[in-house]
């Protein structure tokens, strides 16, 4: 069974990042994406699957993203965001325009 590690990045609190452990974050995930997670802070070094905060649906679900992406982006509580932090980089259309 595979082992994953998992970060948190100081410009989105509660989203972590979720990686092989012996994979690298800066050399898998694209620069934009990192640069806008913020510095990465390891959160947990070794843990299967079934240590992360979801219902076996999910932490599937996790995995599998990993095996496409090779990382993947949570929000707790309980909101897989997948490889592109989700909708978090969407757009506000209440944002006022200049």
């Amino acid at each position: 069974m595979k082992l994953y590690k998992t970060y948190s990045g100081e410009n989105f609190p509660k989203t972590y990042l979720v990686v092989e452990r012996d994979e690298q974050p800066e050399k898998i995930v694209p620069f934009n994406i990192l640069y806008l997670f913020g510095p990465l802070k390891l959160i947990k070094g070794a843990l299967m699957p079934s240590h992360l905060p979801f219902s076996k649906g999910g932490q599937r679900r996790i995995v599998e993203v990993i095996e496409d992406a090779g990382y993947c982006f949570y929000k707790w509580p309980g909101k897989i965001l997948g490889a592109e932090l989700g909708d978090i980089l969407e757009v506000d259309d209440d944002t006022p325009k200049d």
